[in-house]
């Protein structure tokens, strides 16, 4: 029982985790061409490739982790991505807008170390490839 409540309990926060960011990521999708032009560059790396960087973890990472696959590269991603907004983007932000990325970054260190739990692709993949069923034994007469 206490195990099913920990995997329901995984699986809620995945789940919900994953349609929240999406709240955030699909808007800036959608404003690409705007958005480009005044992104912040917290990585010098050039605007372009910051927004590129931020749209793959907001929404191509979101998606995977809402599918449970590749569970834990995708929420350290977004683990990362929500550490470099809330330490370089929001550095001189008063904490009040600091707090979402850094709520955000806790749940994806949870999530990298849990894994996406056993209601997820990544599980079933393991237990397709990984876990064969041994043959019964026979018995010599």
């Amino acid at each position: 029982m206490r195990r099913t409540l920990a995997e329901n309990g995984v699986f809620l926060l995945r789940v919900s985790v994953s349609l929240l960011m999406l709240s955030h990521g699909i808007p800036k999708a959608l404003e690409y061409e705007s958005l480009v032009q005044s992104f912040p560059d917290p990585l010098n790396v050039g605007t372009e490739i910051s927004a590129m960087l931020i749209l793959f973890a907001e929404v191509g990472c979101s998606v995977l982790l809402l599918l449970g696959l590749f569970g834990r590269f995708a929420s350290a991603t977004l683990f990362i991505a929500m550490m470099v907004a809330a330490l370089t983007h929001h550095f001189a932000d008063p904490f009040a807008v600091r707090e979402l990325p850094l709520l955000y970054a806790a749940v994806y260190a949870c999530l990298t170390l849990t894994g996406p739990g056993s209601t997820s692709i990544d599980a079933w993949l393991k237990r397709v490839m990984f876990e064969k069923e041994e043959p019964a034994s026979r018995e010599p007469l």
